[in-house]
């Protein structure tokens, strides 16, 4: 088999491609994933930063994530103690209310038994007999 002998400027253009194929190789491998480095191997000191990143960024949208539940929680108790507190105003006025008839019943009464002993009182035949 013959050998290959290339000249310095064709060398030169193929290492040139070659390079060139590489860099389009990684910048795609960049688009596809996002990521900036890929593993520990394209950069140790920024693929640690940034795993060390992401998982701190994880963290704090799990925490978010309470705490968007713990205030929709505290809104349900909110209103909650809020209809509570209707009731019991509600049962308050009812209790005043009960309060105060008692004393309309009681003058109401009182008024129709001094007539009943005053001999006011006129009564109505409600048996039919008419004696």
């Amino acid at each position: 088999m013959a050998d290959i002998t290339l000249s310095k400027a064709v060398r030169s253009n193929l290492l040139s491609l070659q390079s060139t194929a590489n860099s389009l190789a990684k910048t795609q491998e960049r688009l596809a994933t996002g990521l900036k480095v890929n593993s520990a191997l394209d950069n140790p000191t920024n693929f640690f930063t940034a795993s060390s990143l992401s998982s701190r960024a994880s963290d704090l949208g799990r925490l978010l994530d309470s705490v968007s539940n713990a205030k929709s929680t505290i809104e349900a108790a909110d209103q909650g103690l809020s209809s509570i507190t209707k009731l019991v105003e509600s049962a308050q006025a009812t209790a005043r209310q009960a309060i105060q008839t008692p004393a309309t019943v009681e003058t109401t009464t009182a008024a129709t038994a001094g007539e009943v002993a005053g001999g006011s009182f006129t009564s109505v035949d409600v048996s039919g007999t008419g004696s």
